[in-house]
């Protein structure tokens, strides 16, 4: 029988051991979260074919339910879900701002992109406020996009429109949907910069 110090010893060990094994292997409250991001589409244009024009991404501003971590689905017209299991890597309106810069910048050709705010010596040929109202759906469903948008020329407001967009989610799981979401954005990004060029 080992004395009584040796088994105090023995029995702290295993408690560390498993509270470390517990945190490595995602035993705490984040365990089992994914985390997603929004990814720009391939547009098949060449950066070069337009590398003189600039533009101006930005400000976004989304609704206040779009501002959290979680993703948010929609069960009905007037209720929704947020996934606590299923949240963004980072800050969504950042993740949108790149996404829709990353578009323009295949759409477009160019390199010449910078989001907002932007450096005071960078003088964007075009640059485009977004508001974003919806960008949600149902799994296995469709994404909603609405967003309010307005299009300037140098400082020269040129166009001022509400947009309403859909996509079908192909596929039951959150990765689909938030493909989806990524697909509609890029719908809004090919709309918008068809007045760019």
């Amino acid at each position: 029988m080992m004395p009584s110090y040796q088994a105090k010893i023995l029995a702290i060990s295993l408690a560390s051991t498993l509270l470390l094994s517990a945190c490595v292997g995602g035993g705490g409250p984040q365990g089992g979260t994914r985390f997603y991001s929004l990814q720009s589409m391939d547009s098949g244009v060449s950066k070069q074919a337009n590398s003189a024009i600039k533009v101006g991404v930005g400000p976004i501003r989304l609704s206040r339910l779009l501002r959290r971590p979680q993703i948010v689905t929609r069960k009905s017209g007037t209720e929704i879900a947020m996934a606590e299991k299923h949240q963004w890597g980072g800050l969504l309106k950042e993740d949108l701002s790149q996404t829709l810069s990353d578009n323009f910048a295949g759409l477009l050709g160019t390199e010449n992109i910078e989001q907002y705010p932007w450096k005071l010596s960078f003088k964007p040929k075009y640059s485009v406020r977004i508001d974003i109202d919806q960008l949600d759906g149902e799994l296995d469903g469709f994404v909603t996009l609405k967003a309010h948008w307005r299009l300037s020329k140098g400082r020269k407001e040129i166009l001022v429109r509400n947009t309403t967009l859909k996509q079908k989610v192909r596929g039951g799981d959150y990765n689909a949907y938030v493909t989806a979401q990524s697909e509609v954005l890029f719908k809004l990004s090919e709309l918008i910069s068809k007045s760019m060029r």
